[in-house]
C-alpha cells in the first residue's frame, strides 16, 4: 500500500508540473497578446532615440520603424514630423557623413558614392554631395595621402600593392596613374 501511494504521489507531482507549465505558458502568451500597440508618440520617441544615438538617413529610420512593427501610415507620420523638426535631413546627413568619412579615410569618388548609397541616401542627393565634396578637395591630393600613409605603414610596399590599395579606395585609373607615375620612375 505504501508503494502505491508513492506512485500516485508521483503522478500527482507530474500532473502538478504539467499544470504549472501550462499556466506559465498561458501567462506568457497572454502577456504577448495583451501588449498594447505602441502609440504614435512612442514611434516618434523610438526614432528620436535612434537619432540621438547616431546620425541617420530617412531610409534608415523608415527601416527601423518597420522592423519594430510600425505601419506604413505611422512611418510616414513620424518621418513628416522629424523632417519638420529638422531632425531628419538627408542632404545635411550626406554632407556631414562625406566630410567625416574623408577625414578618417581618404578615398575616391567611386568608393564614397558606394558608401553613401549604402546608407540609404537617395541617388540624386549622393551625386550632389559628391560634386560639392570633390570641389572642396582634390582626388589627387586624397590619393597622395593614401600613398603617404601606405609608405609609412609598410616600407616594403610594392607599387602594385599601392595601386591596388588606391583602386580599392575608389580612385579612378587616371588618378592612380598620376599619383603612381613618380613612384614608378624612382
Amino acid at each position: 500500500m505504501h508503494g502505491k501511494r508513492r506512485v500516485s504521489a508521483r503522478r500527482g507531482r507530474a500532473g502538478e508540473k504539467s499544470d504549472f507549465f501550462s499556466i506559465l505558458l498561458m501567462a506568457v502568451s497572454r502577456r504577448v497578446t495583451d501588449k498594447p500597440a505602441p502609440s504614435p508618440d512612442q514611434w516618434l520617441q523610438l526614432a528620436v532615440r535612434a537619432l540621438a544615438h547616431s546620425d541617420r538617413t530617412t531610409a534608415q529610420i523608415e527601416r527601423l520603424l518597420v522592423a519594430k512593427g510600425a505601419s506604413p501610415s505611422q512611418v510616414r507620420a513620424v518621418i513628416r514630423r522629424l523632417t519638420s523638426l529638422r531632425y531628419l535631413d538627408d542632404v545635411a546627413f550626406a554632407a556631414r557623413w562625406a566630410d567625416r568619412r574623408l577625414a578618417r579615410m581618404p578615398m575616391g569618388r567611386a568608393r564614397l558614392q558606394e558608401e553613401l548609397l549604402v546608407t540609404g541616401c537617395p541617388e540624386h542627393i549622393v551625386h550632389a554631395t559628391l560634386r560639392a565634396t570633390y570641389r572642396k578637395v582634390s582626388e589627387r591630393d586624397l590619393a597622395m595621402q593614401v600613398v603617404t600613409m601606405a609608405g609609412r605603414t609598410a616600407s616594403a610596399q610594392t607599387p602594385g600593392r599601392v595601386a591596388r590599395l588606391l583602386s580599392q579606395r575608389g580612385f579612378d585609373e587616371d588618378t592612380i596613374e598620376t599619383v603612381m607615375g613618380p613612384i614608378l620612375r624612382e
